[in-house]
Order: C-alpha cells, then structure tokens, then sequence
C-alpha cells in the first residue's frame, strides 16, 4: 500500500534572516532619503509653478486694460520676510474728482512743497474734501493739466502736494528723481487759497493698488522669501530693507497694459515706494523653515540638516524671474551655494541658471 511522504515545512535559517535584515537596513540608508528628497524637490518645483502661474495670470490680465493689474505679496505677519498668500491686484481708475468741472488750486511758496485744494463747482469755487471711499493717501501721485510732471499728493489738513523724493518722498522712486524747483517749475497757483480766484486745475489722481479677491496661499510649507527677493543684475536691490517692519501690502508688482512690468510698488514702516526697474524681477520660492528675517547675518548652512541656511543655498528652492521688458515669466531652479564669500556674491552665483534666461544690463 502507498505511503505518502511527510511534508516538510521549508524555513528560514537564522543567516538568511540576518542577511535579509541587513539588506534592508542598507536600503534604508541609501534609498529612503533619496525618496525623501525627491519629494521635498516635487513639493518645491509644484509651488514655483502655481507661484509662476499665478503671476502670468495677472500679466495676461493687464494685458489691454487702461488700469494697470499685478500681484500683491503680503508678508506672513510685519515681522517676517516672506509671504505664504498672495493677491491678484490692480491700480484703480485715476481720480479726477466728483464732478467733470471739479479743479484743483495750489498756494504757497515753500520751495518742496505746497497747499493743495479742491472744489467743485467752477462758480462757488467752495473748498471740498476728497470722499474717504474714494481711497487717496499719502504717496499717491497726483499732476495737473493733464500733462507735465507727476508729484505726490500729501493727504491731510490742508491737502499738500510736494516733489517726489522730498520731505519723507518716495526718495526710491527713479521716475522723477531729483525732481526740484529748478527743473521742474510748480504749476500756476491761486493769489488766495481760501478763495480762489486766479488759476485752477484739471487733475488727476493715479492711487495705489489694491487687492481683488481670495488669497492664493502657496501650498506644503513653501513660501516667498521676501528676504532675499529683488531686482537687477550687476547691482541686485532687494524689495525690503532688513529689519524694517513692513505693512500690507509689502510688495507689489504691477504690469500694464502692454503686459510690460510699469512699477513694483513696496510698502514699509518707512513709507510707500514706487520703483521703475529696468534689470529683471526676482522672486525666491523656498520653504518656511528656512526663510530669514535678517538677511545681514551669517549663513547657518549645515550639509546633514536642511532647515539651516539660507533658501538660495538649496538647489530644491526655485527663482521665479520676470522680464520687465516683455513682462515673461520664468521659473529657474536655485544653483546650490553651500558656503559663499559674501551674501550677494553667493545670491548672484545662486541666480546664476535663471541669469542666463533673461537679459542683461539694467540697474
């Protein structure tokens, strides 16, 4: 009679246990940081490209429009340089008053500055004031006669109107700079700022930006580093200066309707600027743990820890970079700088691939 053979259980002998455990733990140390990394990577390269779309959009929407339209970049808190929520934005329609007889009159004889009133009705000639909901402040720029010079509108009692760059002037803003009583003669004034009786002016009010809708918020610990973000190319400006606290909104860029980049507006502690570049624009996409609020301190940089340093360091952090010539924008990878001379020696070397994308000179 047939017997069947025992089944024998096959196992595993306890050196191939050991060989098996060491397997592993060799892929453990050489695979899993690379996947690690490689995921930090993605989550970056993702965050420059809706940051980078997001800056097209506003460009395209400029595009034709009589008022300019851009991207508003709000600070975190007014503590911090970067920003995690950003603002489609636009310039609103230039103010010319209430009516379509409404003037302006200057009065005075300070050299830098002037009174400035409204009325109107051309016949009462009765002294107004601006509507608060029309949003006029201080730095907004202001010109009369529909032509000539801009200068900057003074919100207050009086009204005041003054060069640009004087007596706490947008000293930065390089459209009119050294704009002064010899090159640029003041408008004809009225003989009594109480009563005008001489010389009025068509006007026109060119206010600062605001922001439209919701927040765009960049996504997975990402951010604008605002620290290190700026403009140019052999002289590299950055938006805001460290250690001033900055208010909302901290930077804006603005394009027109050629789809040009027309201005970067900035607001700070120190007051509003509106700057004219002509080099390319920077914007640095990093993570937060690694944004720096004092840029002027040493670089943390530690090759086993990737939250020290500085964004730029890291190759797995990304340029966004706009030509203000054509408005195009672009989005480069950060060449890696472990250790530098100097921190602008090592944020031009790190701008070096985006560089190379757009064009040279500037400021």
């Amino acid at each position: 009679m047939f017997k069947p053979h025992p089944i024998r259980r096959a196992g595993m002998t306890l050196v191939e246990l050991l060989v098996v455990v060491a397997i592993i733990g060799l892929l453990a140390v050489t695979v899993l940081p690379n996947v690690a990394s490689t995921t930090e990577n993605r989550r970056s390269r993702e965050a420059a490209r809706v940051t980078s779309s997001f800056f097209a959009k506003a460009q395209s929407r400029a595009i034709g429009r009589p008022e300019w339209a851009g991207v508003t970049i709000v600070p975190t808190n007014a503590n911090v340089l970067y920003s995690i929520d950003l603002f489609q934005a636009n310039v609103p329609q230039v103010y010319r008053g209430e009516t379509y007889e409404s003037k302006a009159f200057i009065a005075g004889a300070n050299e830098l500055s002037r009174d400035l009133a409204f009325y109107d009705d051309p016949l009462s000639k009765t002294v107004v004031a601006i509507p608060d909901a029309r949003k006029v402040a201080t730095g907004d720029l202001i010109r009369f006669d529909g032509n000539g010079p801009w200068y900057e509108f003074v919100k207050g009692s009086p009204y005041g109107v003054r060069f640009r760059g004087s007596l706490g002037g947008s000293a930065t803003a390089n459209e009119m700079v050294g704009q002064t009583a010899r090159n640029t003669p003041w408008p004809a004034q009225s003989m009594n700022s109480s009563a005008p009786q001489d010389v009025a002016h068509p006007f026109e009010i060119l206010r600062q930006p605001v922001r439209n809708g919701s927040a765009f918020t960049i996504p997975d610990g990402r951010c604008v580093d605002l620290a290190w973000s700026g403009y140019g190319n052999s002289t590299y400006t950055p938006f805001l200066v460290p250690g001033t606290p900055v208010t909302v909104p901290a930077v804006t860029v603005l394009f027109d309707a050629t789809g040009r980049v027309r201005q970067i507006f900035t607001q700070s502690a120190a007051g509003a600027n509106r700057l004219t570049v002509t080099g390319p624009v920077y914007f640095l996409v990093g993570r937060v743990d690694r944004a720096n609020n004092d840029p002027t301190l040493a670089s943390t940089y530690d090759g086993k820890d990737d939250t020290k340093g500085f964004n730029w360091q890291y190759g797995d952090s990304y340029w966004i970079v706009i030509d203000p010539a054509s408005g195009i924008v672009k989005t480069s990878e950060c060449m890696p700088v472990p250790s530098y001379a100097n921190p602008t020696a090592g944020l031009l070397l790190s701008q070096q691939f985006a560089r190379t994308e757009t064009p040279t000179g500037g400021k």
